[in-house]
């Protein structure tokens, strides 16, 4: 690489082999027509944010020819890009034309030797700050934004370029982005940082494909060899190269597939149900924002099945417990096409009522089947009784569930028996029903009912408070009791359910009648739930006791409202079924 003053140097003007201090030009202002300016409005409106603008200047610098690295110094001020190819006569119409005019230059669509395309990205890196692009003895200046009054833009402004004679000569190119402060986020913010890992990102797999080395902030980004990728994953992985791509895949469908077009990062898809890389070998057909790939694009089309096929080999690979949901449902829309033949209908991927895992085979042999939601009372007894009752909080068994009623799919099932009805029949019951020793109940949920009778006592609602079983989160006879399930917490840490049951305290309290079965919630409930709900002494109490648990704690409360469990109860039960 020819030797170039640093970064540093370039962006305090303080390099060597120096000339006369920037001056305008005897050369014409470079002027754009009214379709160009019209093109490019059009561009920056598609370009998200600084990023995007960093980006496209790097392409460049990648794309120039001759170049084998690309120096980038980013700061929530400035960025400087600077490459070693051998840069642009600017002292020549063409040369001023393709820095300057949308469009213009030798990069095309269907070119693999450049990872650009259209010329699109000056667009972009005007649109962002005040910008210098300084090649050989001459550089180009935009301020459109007439932000700037001072150094190399003094008089410059609007979207039409002005040459200026350089400090000294410069083989290759520098790109130098003068950042507009409303372009740029807080630096000591996340998404500052965000900013520079994204760009790394970016260009992750560049070197592997142009040969040409990228470093931001000093640090290289270059990630190797695609193909040693997943080399090191603890999980089940694959590695296969075809004549348009290297797919590196590991099964880790949480953090989906990164694409990359001849190395430039692309965009996540996760409808694969994988993790990994796909690193196309030449340019896939992007949008203007070049974060998603174009409908049409027949690289992709290609890649696309590849990747189909070594999905399958890689789920082969994986056994039936270790699949996620995600991976379960990319599983049975393949299943549902007409050209799967029901592949996979041997492994386990839909979920029963007992939360056990069963086959598309295992279903089809089923005289008749059930669907219910987790929450069915009965459904778990019915399966253990040998009923195949799936389980439809399951999004994987959902997602059968409605193939399964689409007639323009190929997935056929049984027909199907209310659950309710067969619970009722087989003598499993599926009512409401209170739990009468609550010294069975397990620590948390002993923790939840006493939590809830001392919080009723703070809210001045005169009722008893009971554990039981049912679908519903709680129930209440309007007068004497309130009775809780599993069901009225969401989640196991303290702030969120003692939140849950503060709530359903008061949605209980609000009904005036029964709430088993079909229970009112018409214009009175709702307007007597939103006073309870709005009531600031309501919220008082609720904030005073849930502080005083966090200073005390639990036992502390529990003991000096003298709230226990009860091992058994006298009160018949008849009255709470």
């Amino acid at each position: 690489m020819t030797d170039h003053p640093t970064l540093s140097e370039f962006a305090t003007n303080q390099a060597t082999d120096s000339r006369p201090a920037s001056q305008l030009s005897t050369d014409e202002t470079v002027t754009m027509t009214a379709d160009e300016r019209v093109a490019t409005y059009l561009i920056e409106d598609q370009m998200a944010d600084l990023t995007d603008a960093i980006r496209e200047a790097i392409q460049n610098g990648i794309d120039s020819p001759g170049s084998s690295r690309v120096l980038v110094s980013i700061s929530p001020e400035r960025s400087i890009i600077l490459d070693d190819g051998a840069g642009v006569d600017l002292e020549s119409t063409e040369g001023r034309r393709n820095l300057s005019v949308l469009g213009a230059g030798s990069k095309q669509r269907a070119d693999d030797e450049t990872i650009g395309e259209w010329g699109i990205g000056k667009g972009a890196i005007i649109a962002k700050g005040a910008v210098r692009i300084w090649s050989h003895d001459t550089a180009l200046c935009f301020d459109y934004r007439d932000r700037r009054d001072s150094g190399p833009w003094a008089d410059v402004s609007g979207r039409d370029g002005q040459l200026v004679d350089a400090e000294h000569h410069l083989e290759g190119m520098l790109v130098e982005i003068d950042h507009y402060e409303d372009e740029v986020p807080d630096p000591d913010s996340y998404r500052w940082r965000r900013y520079v890992r994204d760009l790394r990102k970016r260009f992750a797999y560049v070197q592997s494909r142009t040969g040409v080395s990228v470093v931001i902030n000093g640090e290289p980004v270059d990630n190797g060899d695609p193909l040693e990728a997943v080399a090191d994953s603890p999980h089940p992985s694959l590695t296969r190269e075809t004549d348009d791509a290297i797919l590196a895949l590991e099964y880790t469908p949480h953090e989906g597939l990164d694409i990359y077009s001849n190395g430039l990062y692309v965009t996540t898809k996760r409808e694969y149900g994988l993790g990994g890389v796909v690193v196309s070998k030449g340019n896939m057909t992007l949008n203007f924002a070049r974060n998603d790939i174009q409908s049409g694009c027949d690289r992709w089309q290609r890649i696309d099945h590849a990747l189909e096929q070594a999905r399958d080999d890689l789920y082969a690979e994986v056994s039936d417990d270790r699949l996620t949901a995600e991976s379960r449902e990319v599983m049975i829309e393949a299943m549902a096409s007409e050209s799967s033949n029901e592949q996979w209908a041997d492994r386990n991927l839909f979920q029963l009522a007992t939360e056990s895992r069963i086959s598309l085979e295992e279903i089809q042999a089923a005289p008749k089947i059930g669907w219910a939601d987790g929450a069915q009372k009965g459904a778990d007894k019915l399966v253990e009784r040998g009923y195949v009752v799936l389980d439809t909080s399951d999004a994987a068994t959902q997602r059968l569930r409605d193939l399964a009623n689409d007639e323009d799919t190929s997935i056929a099932v049984p027909e199907t028996f209310d659950v309710g009805e067969q619970a009722e029949s087989e003598g499993v019951w599926t009512g409401y029903h209170r739990v009468e020793d609550e010294s069975q109940l397990n620590a948390d949920q002993q923790r939840y009912l006493r939590f809830a009778r001392v919080l009723v006592r703070e809210l001045g609602i005169e009722r008893d408070v009971y554990y039981g079983e049912a679908s519903a989160d709680a129930w209440t006879d309007g007068r004497t009791y309130i009775v809780i399930t599993d069901s009225a917490v969401t989640s196991r840490q303290r702030a969120v359910w003692m939140h849950d049951l503060y709530l359903v305290m008061l949605h209980e309290a609000a009904h005036g009648t029964s709430s088993r079965d079909r229970p009112s919630h018409g214009h009175h409930f709702e307007s007597t739930y939103r006073s309870l709900v709005e009531d600031t002494g309501n919220r008082r109490s609720f904030a005073e006791l849930v502080q005083q648990v966090v200073d005390e704690g639990f036992e502390s409360v529990f003991d000096e409202y003298e709230v226990d469990i009860q091992q058994s109860e006298a009160v018949a039960s008849s009255q709470f079924r």
